[in-house]
């Protein structure tokens, strides 16, 4: 006869379907999430690129205007023309989001977060590649450089995650607080 095998307590195999759903949640979440700002910004992209001479400008509003010029590098032209050095560091920065998803637990955060910036990393490795080795920059504000839809989604993504550490960081505080003194 053989021994039986042992039953998974009922709490045990709720929280291991909980904790799937989860899993599918995030990763799904980062697909579509990447998937949309990627096209998103290669659309827009496309459409400046169709409308707009190089250089010309266009006031869409008194804070805003839409400007086309061509960026080699990338914040604020650093690397230019470096594509040895900027193609392999998106890919490193791309890897260090995929580890940040896989190990945040909350999975609506990681998943918008890390959607947000690969999408936008996405949106512009697609456009070096593909093209002379540049991005077509067309966003501008008074006083600050040009940048386009994939820099946005980026630079979201990036301040959804630090303010996602610093709810935590408070909660990790707050519940140090309440926890009984050591002696």
């Amino acid at each position: 006869m053989k021994p039986a095998k042992p039953v998974a307590p009922a709490k045990a195999s709720a929280a291991s379907a909980s904790d799937r759903r989860r899993t599918i949640l995030k990763w799904s979440l980062l697909v579509v999430v990447t998937a949309i700002c990627a096209a998103l910004a290669l659309w827009t992209t496309y459409l400046v690129e169709q409308r707009l001479v190089l250089g010309e400008v266009r006031q869409v509003l008194p804070f805003l205007s839409l400007q086309r010029s061509a960026n080699s590098g990338v914040a604020f032209g650093l690397l230019g023309g470096r594509m040895a050095v900027i193609l392999p560091a998106n890919a490193i920065a791309i890897l260090v989001v995929l580890v940040y998803v896989y190990m945040e637990r909350r999975p609506v955060l990681a998943g918008i977060a890390g959607g947000l910036i690969i999408g936008g990393s996405l949106g512009n490795i697609v456009q070096r590649v593909t093209g002379d080795g540049h991005v077509t920059d067309f966003l501008k504000f008074p006083h600050w450089p040009n940048y386009n839809l994939s820099d946005v989604f980026i630079i979201v993504g990036i301040a959804i995650v630090f303010l996602g550490l610093v709810v935590e960081a408070f909660r990790v505080l707050r519940a140090g607080h309440k926890a009984p003194a050591s002696r």
